[in-house]
């Protein structure tokens, strides 16, 4: 038999030591919302790599404009920072390096996003979602950040920064 748990015992249970909310996003549908993003992103990307391949080419010594490997490699690392944030915020629950990964990867998005403009302005388009979903990413793991902070914490930094 199991015993019974109030509602009040059962919200006890969810918050942490320190009465803040402990961290609890679901860990298969909050990853499954960026899948259609990384479809699009490549996609996009593709869309890109097929601009005009008699002006744009993977590597050409007379031609100084090589952007493709260089779009290969922004892709590919915003790519990485994407899992690497997914891996500390979701998986190890590290909130504050979580926000240092995602204001990185939110970077290197936005430099892609650059770079894909150079080629072509609808594969650019195309990123834009995954640029918003970042700022979303990134303002709830500030947040989660933010009430993990005692109000004491909280009052300090906000003097800090001039609040």
């Amino acid at each position: 038999l199991k015993p019974k748990i109030s509602r009040k015992d059962g919200a006890r249970r969810r918050r942490g030591g320190n009465g803040s909310r402990a961290l609890d996003l679901d860990p298969l549908l909050f990853p499954a919302t960026w899948l259609p993003l990384r479809w699009i992103q490549i996609f996009a990307v593709a869309k890109a790599f097929s601009t005009d391949p008699q002006n744009y080419r993977w590597c050409s010594p007379e031609n100084d404009r090589i952007v493709i490997p260089k779009l290969m490699k922004q892709y590919l690392i915003q790519l990485a920072l994407g899992d690497e944030w997914q891996r500390v915020f979701l998986g190890e629950k590290r909130v504050g390096l979580g926000i240092v990964v995602v204001l990185s990867y939110f970077i290197a998005l936005v430099w892609m996003v650059f770079t894909a403009f150079t080629l072509d302005g609808g594969s650019a388009a195309m990123l834009i979602p995954s640029v918003l979903a970042a700022i979303i990413s990134g303002g709830i793991n500030f947040m989660v950040f933010w009430n993990r902070l005692e109000t004491r914490s909280q009052k300090k930094a906000l003097e800090a920064i001039g609040w």
